[in-house]
């Protein structure tokens, strides 16, 4: 047990020696009690953590707190900041746990450094986490993965300086910043109730789905927002391309998630979605005859194999295909009047969603642009792709079909779901044309504190 226990010299947070024979008593008396504690109860799985820092404690220095533990409850108590209650964090408790005399015993010491481990674990977690209906789908395995509450407080742990990892909680990309600003304002301006107002609730909403985007503020990511249907590219904090987009019709709305750009291709295929083989093109078949298809440069294909091979259309029992008896692959050529128009920019998923050029640009000219099945339609695709691949591309439409061109770096692209964002002039708001913001207010108020007070009840 000694050897577990056994404790490197302690240094403090600046990395000057500061502890006395007396410090190293009270930390190792201190670290085995909280040793005793989480062998009685570790939900949240910290004990590696502590072992990993040989038990001695994060936010005490013997029996007395460390100006970071102050510094935290501060944090916790303005969480309404960032949309979230203080009252979740217990932060009113950790308050009057830090102010008591420090004539407490290691076990108390070691009751209130897991209160706090766990408070601030938690609120780590919500800063960088969406509410569950507004997460997005990551489709990638170099994303990031949701912050849990054991990688919180390892990476607190770890962390060269804790002072300053407390100050880089709270999210800093410019959308995140910006709401965050907006609501601080509009409540300064407003200081009554809050809770049931509807721009504060709007910005509320808001805040919450932007935990889902990179929390730094340098980060070079693609946004797509589907309720507004526009696109940002964002590099070191600022939108370097922005236009217009078309995205999925209201029975087929594009989904939430997050991707990695990885390669575009230059004079695509359209491979037509099968429903729409079914009650489009095999309906108009039956009327028209097989070479309506020709005239739509139309191929039917025998399978969905990078190996199909072309089939003869007149070869094909279309009633079975309208009836849905028969699932039949169809693309359309490359050219002029192809869906897909001259580029698509792929973020590999197994959702089929992906962003590309199209011959119609009038569907750009309208306020609501609700119209694909669940793709993002570019109204500028060769400028994007100009703007990730660094240059003009080699590949150029007119070309052969598909023509791959890697990304020199992979980008990662957030689709979500914004009815308020910060542009130039103020916050810019969207109809919520998926009708996906009362369900999701309803979440954040359905949150209720008394469950989530993280201070031990002791």
């Amino acid at each position: 047990m000694a050897s577990v226990l056994a404790l490197a010299p302690l240094q403090d947070l600046g990395g000057r020696p500061r502890a006395t024979a007396a410090d190293q008593a009270a930390d190792l008396a201190v670290g085995k009690a909280l040793r005793s504690e989480l062998a009685a109860e570790d939900a949240e799985g910290f004990t590696s953590v502590y072992r990993e820092r040989s038990y001695r404690p994060l936010w005490f220095a013997g029996l007395q707190p460390r100006p970071e533990a102050y510094a935290l409850v501060t944090q916790l108590k303005q969480a309404d900041a960032d949309g979230l209650d203080p009252r979740a964090y217990g932060a009113d408790r950790l308050a009057a746990a830090l102010g008591r005399p420090r004539g407490e015993s290691p076990a108390d010491a070691a009751r209130t450094e897991l209160a706090i481990s766990k408070a601030f674990a938690q609120y780590a977690v919500d800063l960088r986490s969406p509410p569950a209906s507004a997460e997005l789908l990551i489709t990638d395995p170099a994303l990031t993965r949701p912050l849990t509450a054991h990688t919180a407080l390892q990476h607190a742990s770890r962390a060269p300086s804790l002072t300053q990892h407390l100050s880089q909680l709270v999210p800093m990309n410019p959308v995140y910043q910006g709401l965050r600003a907006a609501l601080a304002a509009y409540r300064a301006e407003n200081p009554r109730t809050l809770q049931h107002d509807a721009y504060a609730s709007r910005l509320r909403i808001n805040l919450a789905r932007a935990r889902a985007l990179p929390p730094y503020a340098d980060a070079r990511f693609v946004l797509v927002d589907a309720a507004s249907a526009q696109l940002w590219l964002y590099e070191n904090g600022e939108a370097r391309e922005t236009m217009p987009v078309a995205v999925g019709k209201l029975s087929q709305p594009t989904p939430l998630m997050a991707g990695m750009i990885r390669y575009a291709v230059f004079s695509p295929y359209w491979n037509v979605p099968p429903d729409l083989v079914r009650d489009s093109f095999a309906p108009r078949v039956l009327r028209r005859g097989p070479d309506y298809l020709a005239t739509q440069r139309m191929e039917v294909l025998t399978d969905w194999s990078n190996q199909a091979s072309v089939v003869d259309p007149a070869t094909v029992d279309w009633a079975a295909v309208a009836a849905g008896r028969q699932t039949l692959r169809m693309r359309q050529l490359p050219g002029p009047s192809n869906m897909m128009g001259a580029v698509k920019l792929m973020l590999p998923n197994s959702l089929g969603v992906y962003l590309h050029d199209t011959p119609d640009k009038t569907v750009f000219t309208y306020e609501e642009r609700t119209f694909s099945a669940g793709c993002v339609r570019l109204s500028d695709a060769m400028a994007l792709v100009g703007r990730l691949l660094g240059r003009a591309p080699a590949a150029q439409p007119g070309g052969p079909p598909e023509q791959r061109v890697d990304l020199p770096e992979p980008i990662p692209v957030y689709i979500g779901y914004f009815t308020a964002l910060p542009r130039p002039g103020g916050i810019a708001l969207a109809r919520d044309v998926y009708r996906r913001d009362a369900p999701l207010l309803a979440e954040l108020d359905a949150r209720a504190p008394a469950e989530r007070i993280l201070l031990a009840q002791r």
